[in-house]
């Protein structure tokens, strides 16, 4: 049997097989020029990236301004598009073949600029799925991606980004409800991904409180921790690891 990927569309696909899940994934699709008609008219706002790239790399937000207008938001460039044909040629030059549409997220704000967040989700060999660290990333003036690198972002702690949010009320129910969505999917993956041992979750809390899952990387930049004042998050993230070598070594 092939090899299963490890693509952005085909970890969807699975994430969504569980019932429970569902309401915390925006809605995707495979990007042709009929999905990107459809979701746009559903939502307004919709998001085009590539399948299988991170960083923020290829993401581009498209919405509709009126009747036949419509906004598109790639880095820190905003175009005005006046008709539908302009759009759809735009996204054929700009997007490659893989890529997916996704509805787009409204994502909570610190001082005006989306925050989204990474959650880490390890295991040591035989053991259990355990939350072992989060942290949001702000995005940086004018983008839409959170990539601190790509947008001139910042990284801060969670309980930081939520007290300065509009859901600063709710701190502590969803810090509990994104440790729980952040396991159940990595439990829903395991089956499909025995080898990964580590994942880091992204995930978004909306201006109305509802957590979501944006993506879940099984290489995630570990050192993106090292920006938070606590440096203990980071030690114990690097313990997972040092058990996984330590095991790997003695095969």
């Amino acid at each position: 049997m092939a090899k299963l990927t490890t693509s952005k569309w085909t970890k969807h696909k699975i994430l969504r097989r569980m019932e429970s899940l569902r309401t915390h994934l925006p809605d995707t699709a495979w990007l042709s020029d009929t999905t990107l008609w459809s979701m746009l008219d559903k939502y307004n706002q919709i998001i085009i990236k590539p399948t299988g790239s991170y960083g923020g790399h290829g993401v581009i937000r498209i919405s509709k301004v009126e009747t036949a207008s419509y906004e598109i938001h790639n880095g820190a460039k905003r175009t005005l598009l006046i008709d539908k044909s302009a759009v759809s040629r735009y996204v054929r030059k700009k997007a490659g073949r893989n890529y997916i549409v996704q509805q787009r997220v409204h994502l909570a704000t610190v001082k005006g600029r989306p925050f989204d967040l990474r959650v880490m989700v390890q295991r040591r060999p035989g053991g259990p799925w355990q939350v072992t660290g989060k942290l949001a990333k702000v995005a940086g003036r004018g983008y839409i991606v959170t990539n601190v690198r790509r947008s001139h972002g910042r990284v801060v702690s969670l309980p930081y980004a939520l007290r300065h949010s509009e859901v600063g009320g709710m701190s502590a129910e969803l810090t509990a409800k994104v440790n729980q969505v952040a396991l159940k999917a990595a439990r829903q993956l395991h089956p499909s991904y025995r080898w990964v041992k580590t994942m880091g979750v992204d995930m978004a809390i909306d201006k109305k409180g509802h957590v979501w899952i944006i993506e879940v990387n099984f290489a995630p930049m570990l050192e993106l921790f090292l920006k938070l004042a606590d440096k203990s998050t980071y030690r114990t993230i690097k313990s997972f690891h040092a058990s996984r070598r330590k095991q790997n070594s003695l095969r």
